[in-house]
């Protein structure tokens, strides 16, 4: 993706994107589903029955997958593999087994990564599956995106009645520091307010009844109201209350909202601004926990650089940590390979010294094409970028899934463009394109995941 100076200009092309994904392109690959089913519905209950069998969890994903791959038969499923997965995936698929089996507690994942993964297509197809496998914790992370001025995950709607101050964490010269959503927003108007809306995703319901709050708490931080949508105030967030996290504040509601309102509110003179790095939404049901953290233009090496970024994960307690970058880092030519390992490293260490029993599943950059004056060309700087992540899993203790690999290697962007599954910059894809690459990753992991648990 472009470097700093470009930034501004690719985030006015993702809005553009995601108000196109909005209309149609969100809806496709369910349209698909629907026009074909009817041809093997009998055929995919029989597999659906033959599943249930195996084991407890559903197969609709892989229904729907079958539907699609015809299409297009450049993907190479046989790539679709979750490599290195029996000892780094261990601890996970053991937590996944104990989860299906008693329906208590819940399992914590976290997908990390840039702007493929702040539009939520990817990690929302993600989340939906699993949840819908295993059980719904809530809707997880979310982050007013609005407020800071850029695209957010079609999942939830936000709006602000005033103008904050927001930074994210691609630009770390610029002031605020950054939390756990890579994006930090701040406001001195006593009268802001903040209104969160969730939608729900096929059947799952993402009402919630606790929130945690991640903002700054010191003496010139505002307190927060919270207040239902007709305006009842519910719970009122001092920043004096003890915590567990010295950035968190939770309330747990005697009902649940699929609605509310964040309001500043200052109790003296001496509190001066609110500043928020975050919101965790969830139900007080067992299940699987999916939070998603993604920024536009965000590397490794942003993320090493956010001040408050690791200390602020450990509240989320991951069991699972899916890294999903690399296509910035190998966007401009010179791509440095060592420079890149090493910041891979820095991240996956920090987090696993917070988090030593946390497991880790890389995603390589898919084959994209890069900008130049002589127009879009393709990028060779991706298969290396791609080879450095596969590298580093083998010598740490991580899985991986190969999305450059199932893509078809170095020139496959063009088949996906080709075949309407890309943005025009043929370096994103369309809410087709990411719902497939989700169920295909999804698909890899349940496989791994039964075979572990027979064995």
């Amino acid at each position: 993706m472009l470097k700093n100076k470009k930034f501004r200009f690719l985030d006015f092309r993702i809005e553009i994107l995601e108000l196109r994904l909005q209309i149609s392109n969100l809806k496709s690959y369910v349209s698909d589903f629907k026009v074909s089913r009817f041809g093997f519905l009998t055929e995919s209950l029989k597999v659906l029955t033959v599943a249930c069998c195996l084991i407890s969890v559903s197969s609709f994903a892989q229904v729907q997958i079958d539907t699609v791959l015809p299409k297009y038969p450049f993907i190479v499923t046989d790539s679709s593999m979750v490599y290195n997965d029996s000892a780094a995936l261990k601890p996970f698929y053991e937590k996944l087994a104990q989860l299906n089996k008693t329906k208590t507690g819940t399992v914590n994942i976290i997908h990390i990564g840039d702007s493929h993964i702040q539009a939520d297509f990817f990690s929302g197809k993600l989340r939906q599956d699993f949840q819908t496998d295993f059980g719904n914790a809530g809707r997880g992370l979310i982050f007013p995106y609005r407020a800071a001025k850029t695209n957010e995950p079609v999942s939830i709607k936000t709006s602000t009645n005033v103008v904050w101050q927001a930074k994210r964490n691609a630009f770390p010269n610029q002031p605020l520091p950054i939390g756990i959503s890579g994006i930090t927003i701040e406001t001195a108007d006593t009268s802001a307010e903040i209104k969160i809306i969730v939608k729900d995703q096929g059947d799952l319901d993402y009402s919630f009844n606790r929130i945690t709050l991640f903002h700054s708490k010191s003496e010139e931080n505002f307190d927060f109201a919270i207040y239902d949508s007709i305006h009842n105030e519910i719970g009122y967030m001092n920043n004096e209350s003890m915590s567990s996290n010295k950035y968190t504040t939770t309330l747990t509601f005697d009902h649940a909202y699929k609605q509310i309102i964040i309001k500043s509110c200052p109790r003296n003179t001496s509190q001066t601004c609110a500043q928020i790095f975050g919101i965790l939404l969830e139900n007080d049901k067992s299940g699987i926990l999916y939070d998603m953290i993604g920024v536009n233009g965000a590397e490794y090496t942003h993320y090493n650089q956010s001040k408050y970024f690791i200390e602020q994960l450990d509240f989320l307690n991951p069991d699972l940590v899916i890294i999903s970058m690399g296509t910035n880092e190998g966007y401009n030519a010179g791509f440095e390979a060592a420079k890149f390992y090493t910041h891979i490293d820095s991240l996956v260490s920090s987090i696993r010294r917070t988090n030593p029993d946390a497991s880790f599943l890389l995603t390589t950059p898919g084959d994209s094409f890069r900008r130049t004056r002589k127009g879009r060309v393709k990028n060779p700087d991706m298969l290396e970028a791609r080879n450095t992540i596969i590298r580093y899993c083998k010598q740490n203790n991580c899985a991986y899934w190969d999305l450059y690999g199932v893509m078809g290697g170095y020139g496959s962007m063009l088949k996906w463009y080709k075949a309407g599954l890309t943005a025009k910059d043929r370096l994103h894809f369309n809410g087709r394109g990411y719902m497939i690459q989700a169920d295909l990753m999804y698909m890899a992991m349940l496989k791994n995941y039964k075979k572990h648990i027979k064995n």
